[in-house]
């Protein structure tokens, strides 16, 4: 009887020894998650923009609502991509007429007509759903006299383009560039340094990254855009600057106003470190909160991130 008694005692004491194991485990779990939930959204970059209540200058070339569909441009037949909202106006795109370099209206370059019939000098292309530069919807500050540009396109295209980037009150580009072979989905980069521009200050640029449809008939070209304005640093950026780890200067960068140097700053440390998986959800994340959520989501696919 007193083994058995003995038996029963060591029986409980284990059971109870396992049971505080459980609930250690659990608790100590959660509180790892909670933790790591805290630095994620301590770490997590917040663009502040410089005037969030300014007019929205980037234009988007595709399909918003991620619905492949056709569209006529000036007898061109587009298919799984749809060109929205504005154009840019004589001479801000070709460089060929004085230019404020905004944009206007791009009714008058679509011909959606459904009884219009197709004819067979109609040529049909399979372009990218989505065309989009890297930037803010509203101009985007840059401290750098020649920052690097970014753009995303949705799918590989092999076939012409072109980058340009216009100053107001110059009536052609200060820089084009023709550019071809991209293999792939993925965001892309022109480096202003390569060709020896630099921005003035205060000046309000837009860019365009291009999709030539018809070298012989430029106006079908598909094409996104964005303003930039070099800034010169303030003395609190500079100070914050000194104070923060070079891998944390985007943080710093987006907090300030200075989404170009935001971006590139990221991008720099992606492309250094492959394996970080930190920055690729730090651009992500930065995508989103100025609404470029199909960029993110390309980002967030290379981390195996849904």
């Amino acid at each position: 009887m007193h083994k058995f008694d003995i038996l029963k005692n060591n029986i409980f004491i284990k059971l109870f020894i396992t049971l505080l194991i459980i609930v250690f485990c659990i608790s100590f779990s959660d509180n790892c998650f909670a933790t790591a939930e805290k630095t994620y959204d301590e770490e997590t970059p917040i663009y502040i923009p410089p005037n969030k209540n300014a007019e929205k200058r980037r234009l988007e070339a595709g399909d918003a609502e991620g619905v492949n569909r056709g569209v006529r441009v000036r007898g061109v037949r587009v298919r799984g991509v749809r060109v929205r909202g504005v154009r840019v106006r004589s001479g801000t795109r070709g460089g060929d007429a004085f230019s404020s370099g905004l944009t206007d209206d791009l009714s008058d370059m679509l011909d959606i007509e459904p009884q219009k019939k197709e004819t067979n000098e109609t040529n049909e292309f399979p372009f990218p759903t989505r065309l989009a530069p890297i930037a803010s919807e509203q101009t985007g500050y840059t401290s750098k006299k020649q920052p690097n540009l970014y753009w995303y396109i949705s799918a590989p295209f092999h076939g012409p383009m072109e980058f340009k980037l216009n100053e107001p009150l110059i009536s052609k580009p200060i820089l084009s560039v023709k550019l071809t072979g991209f293999p792939s989905e993925g965001i892309y980069e022109i480096k202003l340094s390569d060709y020896n521009i630099e921005l003035k200050s205060n000046v309000e640029y837009e860019w365009f990254i291009t999709i030539i449809t018809d070298a012989e008939e430029r106006s079908g070209d598909i094409y996104a855009s964005a303003t930039i304005k070099y800034v010169e640093p303030s003395s609190s950026l500079n100070t914050a600057l000194s104070h923060a780890s070079k891998d944390y200067y985007y943080s710093v960068y987006a907090k300030n106003g200075y989404w170009y140097d935001a971006i590139s700053s990221l991008s720099k440390l992606i492309k250094g470190s492959e394996t970080i998986k930190k920055y690729r959800l730090h651009r992500a994340a930065l995508l989103k909160q100025v609404n470029l959520p199909k960029a993110a989501k390309y980002d967030l696919s290379l981390i195996n991130v849904p």
